[in-house]
């Protein structure tokens, strides 16, 4: 049950994610047109950068979840098939400390930023704090992700990222 909520949840940062993708391509076509009739739109440049970056932390669990990150398997494969396991484990207590020590970081950055009211230092003024959330959210919902399949690889099953992967290579 507690897995289904986060395929849900994860599923969701995708979409949120493919949408500030689709957010890019508006802005840059907005910006090509406005150019082409002489016209300059202030902050586009800002906005589509911040839009790049929610789109880039917003799809790390949901990458993470369906197997799509890149994982070099080269020297895990040399080990017997009962050590993989182990490695594995190893791997994912590695990524689950420097991606919860970067988690825990950004959200610190996003709590001082909203504390001393810092303002982004475009032409259009506003909080930073506000495009930093997808950037906060992106990298909380990454740990948890890699979290839930330590878990999994210490109690014996397969991890959510190796049998989505199974189901995608399955498909082609």
């Amino acid at each position: 049950m507690f897995s289904r909520a986060l395929n849900r949840m994860f599923t969701l940062v995708g979409i949120m994610a493919g949408g500030f993708l689709v957010i890019i391509a508006i802005l840059v076509v907005a910006q090509i047109v406005a150019r082409l009739l002489g016209l300059q739109l202030p902050g586009v440049n800002q906005f589509a950068g911040y839009s790049l970056a929610a789109t880039s932390f917003l799809g790390l669990a949901y990458s993470f979840r369906q197997g799509a990150h890149i994982r070099v398997t080269l020297i895990t494969d040399l080990f017997p098939k009962s050590a993989q396991r182990w490695v594995l484990v190893f791997a994912l207590a590695i990524a689950l400390s420097v991606v919860g020590y970067l988690a825990y970081n950004t959200l610190s950055m996003i709590y001082w930023s909203w504390e001393f009211n810092e303002k982004s230092p475009g032409i259009i003024s506003y909080p930073l704090w506000v495009p930093q959330v997808a950037m906060g959210v992106g990298m909380a919902l990454f740990a948890i992700a890699i979290f839930e399949d330590l878990v999994l690889v210490l109690i014996g099953r397969k991890p959510n990222f190796e049998i989505n992967q199974e189901v995608i290579e399955g498909m082609s």
